[in-house]
């Protein structure tokens, strides 16, 4: 059965969990640090549970479905954070609002409880960011192995670097397309630090903000977030920041020198959507002073992205809602609804209103696509943004921190709450259980609509 290749999955994500937590490991027993300990017993445990199931997985493999690549995907985005979680919990808070911040780093949403909290030590902000590029990396190999296909995007797009088999196995193709990504992934980071160390950040800064920003996760080591280091980093920000919300694919095969094969149609859009958002920022800054213009510019492609930070004159908290709720590149780090989708709608609305207002006129054949996937993410992405906002407003908050909360938790962009003006410090303004509202809005965010469907149906998870 495919339970033997889950398990050998599964250990190989612990392995990678293990391997990445040498680095603040290291630097908390450099340091004196009181988490030096906890970093050890979470390195043993993944470690020890990482050989028992490969352990356990020993023997025949067999072709793993769709049920089983989404075993792996959840154990991912649940399971996994369990074991990143004591380092958190070892800074002193629950293990309830550990497992929350692990969740938010791994979906690379940065809802933090207390940004000062998250850098408080440099252990803790280096693995943050560590596993924002880890969950980053996983969405990229996700969403190109699995999700990416006419039958969820609803249309055509650019065809991954690797082979993704045949329909009866998933989770080749799920570790073909990390194999395939993490060449391209690590050198844009690699990029992206020295990028910001060249313009005066500080080296564990660079290194923390390259893996945040290759990752779209939105987290500054600095308590006064991008306000406390020179423009230089900022415009290197804003240059990578653009980077990570193009088709990974297309970065891909530009590093291969396939100039023949890199049509693409979301890439346009995605530019165009950003110069859009970044007018109307504009516009509502007070239009008319050039000067505000480039800060804008940023923060359009930091909320496209779905990173969240922000420079200048903050937009209006509406503007900003909607624009972190586009998205960006389907095989991007980025959150949101992606921008494939919105050119789906936009084509079927172009036609319904072409044939509302010429009827008897005879139209050449359309192109044929799958727009149930598209409309179905669209009714559940909306259901759940209301029945979260509907929560949220009903435990005592505004309206503007609700709404805030609810479209940050979605979209990934958790930095985005700081537009509301009673935010505080982040997340903790939120009582437990609806902080358990806002982690799994997190991970649906992350999922198809309708594989977040199939996964409460009891006919799915019969073998």
């Amino acid at each position: 059965m495919a339970l033997t290749s889950i398990l050998r999955s599964t250990a190989a994500l612990l392995l990678i969990l293990a391997a990445a937590m040498i680095a603040p490991m290291i630097m908390a027993f450099a340091n004196g640090e009181q988490t030096a300990g906890a970093y050890l017993f979470a390195f043993s445990t993944a470690l020890l549970f990482g050989a028992g199931a490969y352990a356990a997985g020993l023997g025949k493999r067999y072709p793993s479905g769709f049920r089983g690549a989404m075993i792996v995907v959840l154990v991912w985005w649940i399971v996994i954070p369990l074991f990143a979680a004591p380092p958190i919990m070892a800074e002193g808070l629950s293990f309830a609002d550990a497992y929350f911040e692990t969740v938010s780093a791994m979906t690379t949403t940065g809802a933090w409880l207390s940004h000062n909290s998250a850098i408080a030590t440099r252990a803790g902000a280096l693995w943050r960011a560590e596993l924002q590029w880890l969950g980053g990396l996983g969405s990229l190999a996700i969403a190109a192995a699995i999700f990416i296909r006419p039958a969820f995007i609803g249309i055509d797009t650019l065809l991954p670097p690797f082979s993704r088999g045949e329909q009866d196995s998933y989770l080749r193709p799920l570790r073909n397309a990390v194999v395939s990504f993490s060449g391209v992934y690590l050198i844009v980071t690699l990029a992206a630090f020295s990028a910001i160390a060249v313009a005066g950040a500080p080296t564990l800064d660079a290194v923390i903000m390259a893996m945040t920003t290759a990752a779209s996760g939105g987290f500054i080591p600095h308590d006064r977030g991008l306000a406390g280091y020179s423009t230089g980093v900022e415009t290197a920000i804003f240059f990578f920041t653009l980077l990570g919300g193009v088709n990974f694919v297309l970065l891909a095969r530009v590093m291969k020198g396939e100039r023949e094969r890199l049509r693409d149609i979301e890439t346009g859009a995605y530019l165009m959507i950003v110069l859009w958002a970044a007018v109307l920022f504009w516009i509502t800054a007070g239009a008319g002073d050039v000067i505000l213009l480039a800060p804008q510019l940023f923060n359009a492609a930091s909320l496209v992205t779905t990173n969240g930070y922000l420079i200048g004159e903050a937009p209006p908290l509406l503007v900003a809602l909607v624009t972190s709720i586009i998205g960006a590149a389907a095989v991007s780090t980025a959150g949101g609804f992606k921008i494939l989708r919105w050119l789906v709608i936009m084509r079927r609305a172009r036609e319904e209103i072409r044939r509302l207002i010429t009827p008897s006129a005879i139209f050449g054949t359309r192109r044929v696509v799958n727009e149930f996937g598209v409309w179905m993410h669209f009714l559940v992405f909306t259901l759940t943004l209301a029945g979260l906002l509907l929560a949220l407003s009903m435990g005592g908050h505004s309206f503007d921190l609700a709404a805030a909360a609810a479209t940050a938790a979605l979209s990934n962009t958790g930095p985005l709450i700081g537009l509301a003006a009673e935010h505080a410090d982040g997340y903790a303004v939120f009582q437990e259980p609806l902080r358990w509202l806002l982690l799994g809005a997190m991970i649906l965010g992350r999922l198809e609509a309708a594989v977040a469907l199939a996964l409460v149906n009891r006919t799915f998870w019969r073998w």
